[in-house]
C-alpha cells in the first residue's frame, strides 16, 4: 500500500461518518419541501418565512466558526456529536411546541446551530483521512449521502404528510437524526491530528485566548487564493438560497403542483446526485478540481435561466433534473476545492471560516429572497440567480488556480494520527 493512502481502519471510519450522514439527510432534504409551507399554513407570510428560513442560517454562521475553532482544540467527534444532538432535539420541540412566529423563530435558531456545525466537522474529517488526491471521491462520497437522503426524504413526506399529521412528520424526523447521533457516539473515532492536538494543548498551557485581533491575523493567513474562492463562493451561495427555500411555495402557488408531486420534485436531485456525484468525484481526483467546478457552475447559470422559461410542471421537473446534475459536480468539487486549498495546520479554522460564510449567504439570500419573491415575482429571483452564478464562475477561472497542486498537496504525507488512535 502506498505510504500517503489511509489504512482500512481509517476508511472504515469516514464510511460510518457517511452513514450518520445519511439518517440525517433524509430528514434536511426535507426542510425547504416541508417548513414554507408549514409555516404558511400557521399564518407565516412569504417574508416571514424568508425570515424563518434565514435566521436558521444566521444562526450557523456562529456555529461554523465556532465548530473549526472546538474542532481543533476539542476534536472532531464531540463537535458533530454536540450539532447533530441538538439538531434532532429541534425536530420533537416543532411536534410538541406552538406554531406561531414566535415559537418558529426560536427553534430555527437551535436548528442552525444545531446543522451548520456537521459540514465543518465532517469536511475536516474527510481532510484528515484522505491525502489530497482521494478527496474529490472522498467529497462525492459525502455529496451520495445527501443524495440517498434526497431519494427517500421528499418521496417519503409528501405522502406521508398528506396521509398522516405534520406532528408524525416531525417526530418521525427527530427519530432519524437520534439514529445518527447514536452512530457517530458508539461506532466513530477520533481523527484529529496530533499536531493538531498537540498545538492545542500549548495554546492552552500558553492560556491563549481568543481575540479579534488573532481572528483577523488567522484568517489572513489563509491567503489570497482562499479569499477570492471565499468571495465567489459568496456571490454564488446568496443567489442560490434566492432560489431553494422557496421552490415549494413556487410549486404549489404558480404551479398548482400537490404535495405529492412536489415530493418527486425535490426527489429527482437524488437520482441525478447518486448517478453524477461519483463520476464529478473521479474527474476532480483525475483531472482537478478547476474544470468539474466551473462546468457545473456553469449548467447552473443556465437552469436558472431556464427556470424563467417553463410554464408546466412536466418541464419544470426538466430544469431541474439539470440543475441537480450540476449540484452533484458542485458539491463534492467545491467541498475539495476548499479542503485543498488549506494547509493542514488551517483546516478546521479554515472550514469553519468557509461555512461561515456560506451560512452568511444563505442568510441574504432567504431574506432577500422572500422580499423579491413579494415585489417582482420568481422570474426576478431566478435571474439573479443566474448572474450571481456567473460571477462566481468569472472569480475562480480567473483569480482561483488548481489546488490539488498547490505544494502543500504534493508529495505531502497524510495526517499521523490513525482512525483509532484516540
Amino acid at each position: 500500500m502506498n505510504l500517503l493512502d489511509p489504512t482500512a481502519e481509517m476508511k472504515r471510519n469516514y464510511y460510518m461518518v457517511i452513514a450518520a450522514m445519511v439518517s440525517m439527510q433524509v430528514t434536511t432534504s426535507t426542510i425547504y419541501m416541508v417548513l414554507p409551507v408549514f409555516f404558511k399554513l400557521n399564518g407565516v407570510s412569504n417574508t416571514e418565512s424568508g425570515v424563518l428560513i434565514a435566521i436558521g442560517t444566521f444562526a450557523g454562521i456562529i456555529s461554523s466558526f465556532l465548530a473549526g475553532r472546538y474542532s481543533d482544540t476539542h476534536g472532531r467527534k464531540p463537535v458533530l456529536i454536540a450539532g447533530m444532538a441538538m439538531y434532532s432535539a429541534v425536530f420533537f420541540l416543532f411536534a410538541l411546541g406552538g406554531k406561531d412566529f414566535n415559537t418558529f423563530f426560536i427553534l430555527r435558531f437551535i436548528e442552525g446551530l444545531g446543522f451548520y456545525i456537521t459540514p465543518v466537522a465532517v469536511m475536516t474529517i474527510a481532510g484528515d483521512i484522505f491525502p489530497a488526491r482521494q478527496r474529490g471521491k472522498a467529497m462525492a462520497l459525502y455529496t451520495m449521502a445527501s443524495g440517498i437522503g434526497q431519494l427517500l426524504g421528499p418521496l417519503g413526506a409528501g405522502f406521508f404528510i398528506e396521509a398522516a399529521t405534520y406532528t408524525t412528520y416531525f417526530i418521525l424526523c427527530g427519530v432519524f437524526v437520534t439514529i445518527g447521533t447514536l452512530v457517530v457516539i458508539f461506532f466513530v473515532k477520533e481523527t484529529r491530528p496530533e499536531a493538531v492536538k498537540m498545538k492545542a494543548d500549548e495554546d492552552k498551557l500558553a492560556k491563549k485566548t481568543w481575540s479579534f485581533s488573532g481572528l483577523l491575523r488567522d484568517t489572513r493567513a489563509l491567503g489570497v487564493v482562499v479569499g477570492f474562492f471565499f468571495l465567489a463562493i459568496l456571490f454564488y451561495r446568496t443567489g442560490n438560497t434566492m432560489v431553494n427555500p422557496f421552490l415549494s411555495i413556487y410549486l404549489t402557488e404558480e404551479l398548482h403542483v400537490t404535495m405529492g408531486d412536489t415530493g418527486w420534485f425535490f426527489a429527482i436531485r437524488a437520482f441525478m446526485t447518486l448517478t453524477f456525484a461519483p463520476l464529478a468525484g473521479w474527474m476532480a481526483d483525475k483531472w482537478g478540481r478547476k474544470i468539474p467546478f466551473l462546468g457545473g457552475m456553469a449548467l447552473l447559470v443556465a437552469t436558472m435561466l431556464g427556470y424563467r422559461m417553463v410554464t408546466h410542471f412536466d418541464q419544470v421537473l426538466v430544469i431541474r433534473a439539470l440543475e441537480s446534475i450540476s449540484n452533484a459536480v458542485l458539491m463534492p468539487t467545491t467541498r475539495a476545492m476548499v479542503t485543498d486549498l488549506l494547509t493542514p495546520e488551517r483546516r478546521a479554522f479554515g472550514n469553519g471560516l468557509y461555512n461561515t460564510l456560506v451560512d452568511e449567504s444563505s442568510t441574504m439570500g432567504s431574506i432577500a429572497g422572500g422580499w423579491v419573491y413579494d415585489s417582482y415575482g420568481f422570474g426576478t429571483v431566478f435571474g439573479i440567480g443566474a448572474i450571481t452564478a456567473a460571477i462566481c464562475m468569472a472569480i475562480v477561472a480567473w483569480k482561483v488556480p488548481e489546488p490539488s497542486t498547490l505544494p502543500h498537496n504534493v508529495g505531502k504525507k497524510p495526517s499521523e494520527t490513525s482512525a483509532g488512535r484516540h
